[in-house]
């Protein structure tokens, strides 16, 4: 259910977590099967990797000598979600068929609840009523990505799931491109990159009889993919308004004709960040600390700048990298980073597993991070609570299909099936 509640309904995906949450307790207490069995070497990297954020957040007001429990909100989802995982993984549950439904039924149902409720909409676009524009586009880029990823070639599926997978991603695009998330889309080239990749690699490992029909598969793909992105450039105002305003936009500032736009303030946030960051290193200015009084002291400070200095101060860099080494110094960017590259170290070796469910669960999650980094970096991804819970259920599920039984698996195969 979690992918399906993600973001039409409000504190929704807590209770997935939190339920999942309750089971592995019960599990644990009462020794009934399936058993928690723990590791002591890759479970105990993997257990620190889900915790890494809330152990920062914690060396960070201790250092301060201020404890606020707020900070630890989004933090203690993604440790929760770690927790749930030592559980799920026992289970012999094929999480990536799971997830290949609901992630299409989820976007459908976001679909649903931009048209239904108008009233939600920022300035004309799309948003719900509890997920902004930017997160919003760009969320629902990556799972409409994901749907399509999801269907697999070579694999013989239902038509009707086709189809499903098919609709989830294209209203996907299509809510990402009503949100005007433009941070969203720079996604797409770097997981298509990803996907050829991936791609190459299958094909040099394919019998000689199948690299040709895998070769124009890869082409036909390639092609539909480019002329959508010019359709969609073509026919939608929004999305090429949008991507020519942000080039002049950027140009702008650069050349410093106008620096209170979208985003020439996104650019002046990140200058800010990184000054700001330097004078507290190590262990940031917690993020319940109004930082308005150290901007109001920058040389930065001048009247053009005033939007970006009022919009860091109320609502953060609108980065993943710069949010948290302000609020957590290195340690909290030491988390971040662990939190994306450890699980995503472990999908890359099983990237090529022999069995067909592990191997697309190590290419969803590969698919999946690298589009949360991207997005990250001009969206805050993992700030708040609902998107915190939503990256831990999604690692821990799909370290739970990968890692199953994993003794028994081969990380490495020369497979023609993607």
């Amino acid at each position: 259910m979690f992918p399906v509640t993600f973001m039409t309904v409000r504190h929704g995906v807590h209770v997935s977590l939190f339920a999942l949450a309750l089971l592995t307790m019960y599990h644990f207490w009462s020794g009934k099967a399936p058993k928690i069995e723990f590791n002591y070497s890759l479970d105990a990297v993997i257990l620190l990797t889900f915790a890494g954020l809330f152990v920062s957040v914690l060396l960070s007001q201790i250092s301060r000598g201020a404890i606020h429990f707020a900070a630890f909100d989004g933090p203690s989802r993604v440790l929760i979600a770690g927790i749930v995982w030592l559980f799920i993984r026992q289970l012999n549950i094929s999480y990536v068929k799971v997830l290949s439904i609901a992630i299409p039924v989820g976007l459908i149902c976001v679909f649903l609840s931009t048209q239904l409720n108008p009233d939600a909409y920022w300035d004309k676009r799309y948003a719900t009523y509890f997920v902004d524009p930017n997160t919003l586009g760009s969320q629902t880029f990556i799972l409409g990505l994901l749907s399509f990823l999801m269907i697999g070639w070579g694999v013989k599926k239902s038509k009707a799931l086709i189809v499903l997978q098919v609709l989830g991603g294209l209203l996907g695009l299509y809510v990402s491109v009503g949100a005007g998330s433009r941070g969203g889309w720079l996604t797409a080239p770097f997981i298509l990159l990803l996907v050829l990749f991936l791609r190459f690699g299958d094909i040099a490992h394919a019998s000689q009889s199948q690299k040709q029909k895998m070769c124009l598969q890869t082409i036909a793909v390639c092609i539909c993919a480019f002329l959508l992105f010019l359709m969609g450039f073509y026919f939608s105002e929004k999305l090429s308004t949008r991507i020519i305003g942000g080039y002049f936009e950027i140009l702008n500032w650069f050349s410093g004709a106008n620096l209170d736009t979208s985003a020439g303030t996104r650019l002046s946030m990140w200058k800010f960040s990184l000054q700001f960051a330097n004078e507290s290193l190590l262990f940031g200015y917690g993020e319940e600390k109004n930082i308005m009084h150290v901007l109001q002291n920058s040389p930065l400070n001048i009247a053009a700048n005033g939007t970006a200095i009022n919009t860091i101060a109320l609502t953060g860099p609108h980065s993943d990298i710069l949010s948290k080494l302000l609020s957590a110094g290195l340690f909290g960017l030491g988390a971040y980073l662990s939190l994306l590259l450890v699980p995503f170290s472990i999908f890359w070796k099983y990237r090529n597993a022999q069995v067909f469910n592990v191997k697309q669960a190590a290419r969803i999650g590969l698919f999946y991070i690298t589009g949360i980094f991207i997005a990250g970096l001009s969206n805050e991804q993992l700030s708040l609570k609902y998107l915190c819970t939503f990256y831990g259920l999604m690692v821990a599920t799909l370290l739970a299909q990968v890692l199953y039984k994993s003794s028994s698996i081969k990380p490495i195969c020369q497979s023609s099936v993607v």
